[in-house]
């Protein structure tokens, strides 16, 4: 199996400026994820999709290749994943003659992401090619059916009819509703052609698996760097 790790790191973060390479527990944010992505058997090559010359040196410090810098147009504020991953794929096609078979989506801001998890999320895929992606989740820390919308001053339920036989779920308790799960930008693995053939990051039939929700961490403000920094901490005394 020829699987990528593709880890994006724009350099124009707007909340939290140069965060890719901002220091988390000595290291940049961004060596985190190149570190444990190295680790991963199944993952054939490192590459990090950026367009900051100094996101790209440290990327390259830290052992993932950085073959091509990512056109401006594709760094923008609202710029979705998916022609991220289509210029990648069509820049490896055009310039090395070769697509790989599965593409992993790594963002750098998730450092707790942990080999295993990624390992075993690839495997899974693996053993199951009649599906088009995996993706890890996490149990949702708010239920789907507690949340509103708010249209003027009306508080409007987004689910507000009865649903597995549950009349108005929002006010229903969370333990007798299903279990729900959030993605939360962990890890997911995408067949190539699911990309390139069929425009999407996931494709119609995704398989899921559930990681520990203290691996999910995803860096956006200054207290998820607390955050992370005290995970960091509690793995090292464990």
């Amino acid at each position: 199996m020829n699987c990528l790790g593709l880890i994006i790191a724009r350099g124009g973060s707007k909340r939290i400026p140069r965060k890719n390479v901002m220091l988390l527990g000595g290291k940049p944010l961004i060596a985190w994820t190149i570190e444990e992505a190295l680790k991963v058997p199944s993952l054939s090559r490192i590459i990090v999709s950026t367009d900051d010359e100094e996101i790209a040196q440290v990327a390259r410090e830290y052992g993932a290749e950085v073959p091509f810098m990512r056109p401006i147009s594709l760094a923008q504020d609202l710029t979705p994943d998916l022609p991220v991953f289509e210029h990648a794929l069509m820049w490896l096609k055009d310039n090395e003659g070769v697509i790989p078979e599965m593409v992993a989506h790594l963002r750098a801001t998730g450092p707790l992401r942990t080999t295993d998890d990624m390992e075993r999320g690839i495997q899974l895929l693996t053993e199951h090619p009649d599906y088009d992606s995996v993706r890890a989740v996490i149990p949702a820390p708010l239920h789907p059916m507690k949340t509103y919308r708010l249209e003027a001053n009306d508080l409007i339920p987004f689910i507000p009819d009865e649903v597995y036989g549950i009349p108005e779920p929002y006010n229903a308790p969370v333990q007798s509703l299903p279990k729900a799960y959030a993605a939360a930008g962990y890890f997911s693995a995408i067949w190539s052609r699911t990309v390139l053939e069929h425009h999407s990051m996931t494709g119609k039939r995704i398989l899921g698996y559930v990681c520990a929700a203290e691996h999910a961490t995803d860096i956006d403000t200054e207290l998820d760097f607390q955050v992370a920094e005290a995970r960091l901490a509690a793995r090292e005394v464990r």
